[in-house]
């Protein structure tokens, strides 16, 4: 709830095109145009009026990333006991965490594919000429085909390279403290 403001802020910026009129001023930095979206509150419903939207992509996202991370590591893990005989622990703290980053990816990229549809909403949202808009009637205006599909492999490129880095250090972290990796 307290990163709100700030995705918000981050949504405007990005869907405000250069020279066009919005709450954001051409080139202000994250701060100035948390001021601006705060003087136009009125208008923007700053900070808290993307919670919904946000909660709609972030609860799909961090359960899936958990989930899936966990299902792909014991998969995998269990696929190389099966076919090679060895346990977790036999494996080099660099090899689990190459395992670690793959099995992140790899849910990184069912985070993307179930979060594209709330991403692409939001995206539209943010643009000053959507704002009056519901989301029902801004997916029917997309269509469902570019709702879910639109800018997708990028996102996947960059959802899971994203998740994998995260699972990554998350297992580098446990494993300098001796608690082994992921």
């Amino acid at each position: 709830m307290c990163l709100c403001p700030f995705e918000m802020t981050k949504v405007k910026m990005q869907v405000t095109l250069p020279g066009e009129k919005g709450v954001v001023s051409d080139g202000a930095g994250l701060i100035k145009a948390m001021g601006e979206m705060n003087a136009a509150k009125a208008e923007t419903k700053f900070p808290y009026g993307s919670l919904v939207p946000l909660w709609g992509r972030q609860v799909p996202y961090t359960m899936i990333k958990f989930v899936g991370f966990y299902q792909a590591q014991t998969a995998f893990y269990a696929y190389l006991l099966e076919t090679k005989g060895k346990h977790q622990s036999d494996y080099s703290t660099s090899t689990q965490l190459a395992i670690t980053f793959g099995c992140g990816y790899f849910a990184g990229i069912f985070c993307a594919i179930a979060t594209q549809p709330m991403d692409n909403l939001v995206s539209m949202k943010g643009n000053p000429i959507n704002a009056e808009k519901s989301f029902g009637d801004l997916a029917a205006e997309m269509g469902t085909k570019d709702l879910f599909l639109k800018g997708l492999p990028t996102r996947i490129i960059m959802i899971g390279t994203l998740t994998g880095l995260q699972w990554w250090v998350y297992g580098g972290f446990k494993s300098v403290m001796g608690f082994g990796s992921s």
